[in-house]
């Protein structure tokens, strides 16, 4: 990071500052004219930080990860990894823009995916960095599964990051990177597909098939050793009540040897990662920037990163309950006592000083 910050002049600093506390503070659309206008800037004036963005880009997860580094002295933390979908309905001359089935919205839509490894510790949450996943039809021979992506993304950040194991959903637990993750020495703690088959010395069935994972009648959990992927691991069954007070089961896979019921109270941390998705979509205009050009894209992504980041830091310095207080609480400041925030926050973790 030291070789990349000089490179970056003081005014390109200012832009990338001034964009990120317009995320922030604009609550209309964030386009480069609304949040020129929110904190009084021109048009020119952000639109030059996306003009060069090629030299900021390489720098963000560096940043988050100095945050990181920050926020784990008091607790130790967890790696998660997911993919959120960005609405793009009227973007025709985007690259890389497919059509999609968006669950929060249940119905079809035209957008882009991205893959994203972010860090907990169940108090703060910090956005590390992600990659685009595009299907097999528009990369053609380039396509890469998001469990390579997903491999990538932890390769380049995890050895910078303090983290006590990895979670992610079931759509993660593959036959590519379950061996990775043990080849790594990872712990992690992920959902599995109660069709997987696994092997044990008398059998090779599917897990909800397994006589191991059958719950009697007041059984609450139960837990499996068997081999998957080629790799010797521990399967458990879960049984637990929703919101409207009915019960369902869920399956986990996992590296670690504990006690049945542990693995969910794990799993259960790879819920902040869906908050800090809620918050960068609603509150910081994640899917909105209305560029053509997909680089362009990723630099407003990694400054909408940037800004979930301060905004941590506000909710942690304050005791604010959770980031929209925090937001709240930002806009309610005169916008010069807004910029010396986040001007303060960049210098004292040398983000962009």
């Amino acid at each position: 990071m030291k070789k990349l910050l000089p490179i970056l002049s003081k005014k390109i600093k200012e832009n990338f500052i001034y964009y990120s506390l317009g995320l922030i503070l604009n609550k209309e659309k964030q386009t480069c004219s609304k949040l020129a206008a929110t904190v009084r800037k021109s048009h020119d004036f952000l639109y030059r930080f996306l003009l060069k963005s090629e030299l900021l880009i390489p720098v963000f997860p560096k940043l988050m990860i100095t945050l990181i580094n920050h926020f784990s002295k008091d607790s130790e933390g967890w790696l998660i990894l997911d993919d959120t979908f960005l609405s793009k309905v009227f973007s025709k001359l985007l690259v890389g823009v497919y059509t999609l089935f968006n669950n929060s919205m249940s119905r079809p839509e035209r957008g882009l995916c991205l893959v994203v490894l972010a860090w907990s510790n169940g108090r703060v949450t910090i956005p590390i960095a992600f990659d685009w996943y595009f299907p097999r039809e528009i990369t053609g021979d380039w396509y890469k599964k998001k469990s390579e992506i997903a491999e990538k993304l932890i390769s380049e950040h995890c050895k910078e990051v303090p983290y006590k194991y990895f979670l992610a959903d079931a759509h993660y637990a593959t036959k590519d990177l379950i061996p990775f993750l043990c080849k790594q020495n990872i712990n992690f703690v992920m959902k599995i597909p109660r069709s997987r088959k696994v092997k044990t010395k008398n059998n090779n069935v599917q897990l909800k098939l397994n006589p191991a994972l059958r719950l009697l009648r007041n059984q609450r959990s139960a837990k499996l050793f068997a081999e998957y992927a080629g790799c010797d691991l521990f399967f458990s069954i879960q049984k637990r009540k929703d919101k409207n007070g009915e019960y369902s089961t869920v399956f986990l896979v996992s590296n670690m040897n504990l006690k049945a019921k542990e693995y969910l109270v794990i799993y259960d941390g790879r819920w902040h990662i869906e908050v800090m998705f809620r918050t960068l979509k609603q509150s910081l205009g994640l899917a909105q920037c209305q560029s053509r050009n997909l680089e362009y894209q990723r630099a407003h992504i990694y400054s909408s990163f940037f800004s979930y980041g301060f905004i941590q830091h506000e909710k942690q310095a304050n005791s604010f309950k959770n980031p929209e207080v925090a937001i709240k609480h930002l806009s309610g400041l005169k916008l010069n006592a807004a910029i010396k925030r986040i001007d303060s926050f960049s210098r004292n973790f040398h983000h962009v000083a």
